[in-house]
């Protein structure tokens, strides 16, 4: 069947009127009239199919509808021939899972698939797409199942694909598997969203970021004085959508200085799928953080976890830029309402839903002086009951992480996974050449020896009672050609960065490895990684985790909430063991 003969077929069974389709999908009419007529089909963008079948199902009339929006979006998504019931997004996130769960460097792919280097690069990266993307998942899923029976991989495969190891023997079966994972099945991965946040915030540069949004081009108060009617009325997820993007304009266009505050429990997966309207989002918020304002954002944790890292995601960019401050409440707050709370110091949006229902919802945005001091008050009682999500050390503040690691590191046995080799295996004389080669007078010199000699005791003092394992990558030259790494003195709180040759990263490491021989509770391993080249990740199992970026910025996020310690605990326990080695040098 025809894409535009299917749309045409659940319209009429659906009851869904071709305006109001339009209208919720975010097309035009003459677009879906196009749809409708075969004369043209949507684009490769998986958001657009998957707002085309939600719209759908939001706008039938029948009183008994017999699909859900998914269903509609595998169905449009076969009929394209596009070969995956995912979004590309997810479909990418399953790609660099398999790859580094089976070892596979870029450079490794690109040679056996007899692709251009930098064209796997742009990929991975999620710049482009295959041309042909049923050849290349074809070609892929070679590859891996030929290492996976060479190597005797066969039953790391499997786990991860979830199948019992006497069923995976078969090589037709087993590139069947790994192809039907490797396209649909791999959403049921818990670990998908921590990967993607990882990478994003592995990636991200504070100076790209503020010269692209120009922040401090904006800090001057705002002149303008905006007038709203006393109170607009909303009903329905696409009303508030656009409530929410009125809020921020108000907000950002105030003369009012006091800082922004923002709750919400309602589901945000509708926003996420809607691009334009992450956009404009992102530009009211980025609008308000020009003005200089703050923003305090209590989050709901009791949202599934894929969802929360999402939203984490979204605002650790904003949080680099030191305006944002999180919490979350202490006590559960009841799964039968979602409540929205949103004010700064001109405007409030509020308004409730049944939980689960945010599009029958009724929400009210207001100037009303009387319901302001009301919100106000209502914000305050919330903070009041709240904790931090994290803790954020940035820059120089991380003298104080040094001061604090009493508390957060020493009490337990962790696990460090490194995209960056740690100072404290260095010499004293070789950690004075490299900051000589950086430009530091003696004096300041010989002020960071201290500090490395502070973190070096602190390191002493841990392992003689807790064990320790330290994942570290082991890089070919090749590898290190294409995307180097550099020396960080981030360990110790110093935005200081040395760039140094393959001998040099290589003495580094085997000065690591060594370490392993002074550590009795010390264990080294040696692998790929994360594929990260600026964020080390450290695990106190069951207390916290520390989040470490390297520089731009130089920041670090000690997590302690259980939800989330729990599951990036599950993430790095998860991780096979296969990709890597003990060092017994």
């Amino acid at each position: 069947m025809k894409f535009s003969e299917q749309l045409q077929l659940y319209m009429t069974e659906l009851g869904v009127s071709s305006r109001e389709l339009a209208r919720e999908a975010g097309i035009s009419e003459s677009a879906l009239s196009r749809y409708r007529s075969g004369e043209r089909t949507p684009s490769s963008d998986e958001e657009r199919l998957h707002r085309l079948a939600d719209a759908l199902i939001r706008t039938a009339t029948v009183s008994d509808i017999p699909y859900s929006g998914e269903e509609i979006f595998r169905n449009f998504n076969g009929i394209l021939g596009r070969g995956l019931l995912v979004p590309y997004e997810v479909y990418l996130d399953n790609l660099h899972q398999l790859l580094e769960v089976m070892g596979i460097r870029s450079n490794e792919l690109a040679k056996e698939l007899s692709f251009d280097p930098s064209y796997i690069s742009r990929i991975l990266s999620g710049k482009r797409r295959p041309a042909e993307l049923r050849s290349f998942n074809t070609q892929v899923v070679s590859l891996i199942c030929r290492k996976s029976r060479e190597q005797g991989l066969n039953g790391i495969l499997a786990e991860l694909l979830r199948i019992p190891a006497d069923q995976f023997t078969d090589e037709e079966q087993r590139e069947a598997a790994v192809l039907n994972w490797l396209g649909s099945n791999a959403e049921k991965d818990a670990a998908r969203p921590i990967r993607h946040f990882l990478r994003e915030m592995d990636g991200f540069s504070l100076d790209d970021y503020s010269r692209e949004v120009r922040l401090d081009e904006f800090r001057a108060p705002a002149t303008t004085r905006v007038n709203l009617p006393k109170r607009k009325i909303c009903f329905g997820m696409a009303s508030l959508m656009e409530a929410e993007l009125e809020f921020l304009r108000m907000s950002a266009a105030n003369r009012s200085e006091e800082p922004v505050f923002l709750f919400s429990d309602i589901s945000v997966l509708d926003k996420a799928r809607d691009p334009d309207f992450r956009r404009r989002w992102m530009l009211g918020v980025l609008a308000i953080l020009r003005r200089g304002l703050r923003i305090r954002i209590i989050h709901d944790m009791n949202r599934p976890m894929p969802e929360m890292f999402l939203v984490l995601e979204t605002i650790i960019p904003l949080i680099m830029t030191g305006q944002i401050d999180s919490y979350y409440l202490l006590r559960h707050h009841g799964d039968v309402f979602s409540h929205k709370l949103w004010i700064s110091g001109s405007v409030v949006l509020m308004g409730e839903a049944l939980s689960g229902y945010p599009r029958e919802g009724m929400y009210t945005l207001t100037n009303h002086t009387a319901e302001l001091r009301y919100a106000k008050k209502r914000a305050k009682r919330l903070l009041e009951q709240s904790a931090p999500l994290m803790q954020i050390y940035r820059d120089e503040e991380r003298i104080r992480l040094l001061k604090d690691e009493k508390d957060i590191y020493l009490r337990g046995s962790r696990r460090l996974l490194c995209s960056f080799l740690p100072i404290t295996a260095l010499t004293d004389q070789e950690i004075d050449r490299y900051l000589e080669r950086a430009g530091l007078e003696p004096e300041w010199r010989a002020a960071i020896q201290k500090r490395v000699e502070y973190r070096k005791k602190m390191m002493a003092a841990l392992l003689r009672e807790y064990h320790m394992r330290l994942d570290i990558p082991n890089l070919t030259e090749e590898e290190f050609k294409k995307r180097p790494v550099s020396l960080t003195f981030a360990d110790i709180g110093k935005d200081i960065v040395v760039d140094y040759s393959y001998e040099e990263y290589w003495a580094h490491l085997e000065a690591t490895k060594r370490m392993g021989e002074e550590y009795k509770n010390l264990e080294i391993v040696t692998g790929p990684g994360l594929s990260l080249r600026n964020v080390n990740l450290q695990l106190v199992f069951g207390q916290s985790v520390i989040l470490s970026k390297s520089h731009a910025p130089l920041v670090c996020f000690v997590i302690k909430h259980p939800n989330l310690v729990r599951t990036i605990e599950e993430f790095i326990s998860n991780r096979s063991d296969g990709r890597g080695r003990k060092d017994e040098t």
